[in-house]
Formats: structure tokens, C-alpha cells, sequence
């Protein structure tokens, strides 16, 4: 463990900078109205920043980082194998993630919103109802609560622990930050932490989720790179796996 932290030190100071700027986040925005009114700039904002991480957008995000860190890769071999062990750690993360969800059952802030307003008796009761009943619901929330955020709560309707989006800029923020560092490129590190904070941000401002969500979130992928040296042999074997598989 001591070889694992020392090696991957870049992996590790990230990931507790971005732990600590979302506990300073919560601080100063632990008090979000998901019922006040929202302009276009700002609703426009959050929805990129929140599509950037999400099942829709995060390819995109993908492709974009690794453009941008390609050629500080300096061979094609090392190029394959930061590829499938980044594939490796993501669907890693996102298995977890969906498990713990159905483990945890914590239902999103919006519901609360619900609760409030008498639609629903408990925030819990909401994942009693039929995908129908669930769009109904928030959709009587549309004179009241924002389009921006009624937009996201139908496109997500899940329990709220761990936050995905979170995880997912997390891994990218330790990955891809982990090469800037090493290459020098310390703007390129500033705009993906930037760019990190500005997803957390976004995912409580939308209310779909709690600072715990994302701290949460982080100190997972953060046990996951204490491991970073298995997983990345374990990530060479697969692709001798492949090589040979293709040979054969």
C-alpha cells in the first residue's frame, strides 16, 4: 500500500484537492432554492456541465481529453494500455456505482421538493410509483419549479447515492490530470479540476444530489486508485489477452 500511494501521488493529490474543494462547495452553497427562478446563462451552464458527465454526453467529454493528451502519451503501445486501463477503472466505477444505488436506496433532494408540495406523502413513496406516475408527478412541479431542473429530474430517477456524474469526473480528473501534471501542463490540470468542480456543482444545483453524494463518490474512485498499480496490471493482461486472442 505504501509503494501504491508513493507511485501514485499525482492520482492521490487530486483526488483529495477535488474532496476538499466540494466540502468548501457545500459550504457556501448548502442552501440551493431549486424553487427560485433560474436564467437562461445559468440553467444553460449547468445542464452542459451536468451532460458533459452523464450517460449522453460523457463520450464526448472522453474523446475531447483524450485529443488533448494524445500526443503527451509519448508511444502508441503506451497510448493502448492507458486506454483499456481508463476503461477498466470506468467500468469498474460504474458497475459499483449502480450496485450501491439499489443497496443504499436514498432518495434524490428533488423529492423532498415533492414531499413539500403534497405530491407525494415521503420522499420514498416516489419510487413506488410507475415510470408514468413519476413523470406525472414532476411534471406538476413545471409552474413552480424551473424547466432546467424539472428537465433533469425526469431524466433521472434513480436513488441518489453515489452520484455518477461525480465518479466520472473524478476518474478523469485523476487519469487525464495525472498526465498533465507529469507533462507540465499545469493550465490543462487547473481547467479539468475547473471543470471537475464545475459537474459537482452542477449535480447540487440541480437538486439530484447531497454534498455526501459526492464526497462519497470521490473517496470510492479514490480507493480505487490506491489500487491503481493492480488494476493497471491487471489491465496489461487483458490486452495480452487481446493480442494473443487476435494472433490466434
Amino acid at each position: 500500500m505504501k509503494h501504491s500511494l508513493s507511485s501514485n501521488q499525482y492520482y492521490v493529490t487530486l483526488l483529495i484537492l477535488f474532496f476538499l474543494g466540494i466540502m468548501a462547495l457545500s459550504v457556501f452553497v448548502n442552501d440551493i432554492d431549486l424553487l427560485s427562478s433560474v436564467s437562461v446563462p445559468v440553467g444553460f451552464s449547468a445542464t452542459v456541465l451536468t451532460f458533459s458527465a452523464g450517460p449522453k454526453g460523457f463520450v464526448i467529454s472522453l474523446i475531447v481529453m483524450l485529443a488533448i493528451s494524445w500526443k503527451l502519451i509519448p508511444t502508441r503501445s503506451e497510448r493502448v494500455k492507458k486506454i483499456v486501463h481508463l476503461g477498466l477503472i470506468l467500468v469498474l466505477g460504474f458497475g459499483c456505482k449502480s450496485a450501491l444505488k439499489q443497496l443504499t436506496e436514498i432518495p434524490r433532494p428533488y423529492t423532498e421538493v415533492l414531499t413539500q408540495n403534497l405530491l407525494i406523502p415521503q420522499p420514498s413513496h416516489f419510487y413506488n410509483l410507475s415510470s408514468l406516475q413519476k413523470n406525472e408527478v414532476i411534471a406538476e412541479m413545471g409552474g413552480i419549479v424551473s424547466g432546467w431542473r424539472t428537465s433533469q429530474w425526469q431524466g433521472e430517477r434513480d436513488y441518489s447515492f453515489p452520484s455518477g456524474h461525480t465518479i466520472f469526473a473524478a476518474v478523469c480528473l485523476a487519469f487525464f490530470g495525472n498526465i498533465f501534471l507529469r507533462n507540465g501542463r499545469y493550465l490543462l490540470t487547473l481547467a479539468i479540476s475547473a471543470w471537475a468542480m464545475g459537474v459537482a456543482y452542477s449535480r447540487l444545483w440541480f437538486g439530484m444530489h447531497r454534498p455526501i453524494d459526492l464526497l462519497g463518490s470521490v473517496v470510492f474512485v479514490l480507493l480505487i486508485y490506491l489500487f491503481a498499480d493492480k488494476l493497471e496490471r491487471l489491465s496489461d493482461k487483458i490486452l495480452s489477452w487481446c493480442l494473443k486472442a487476435k494472433l490466434g
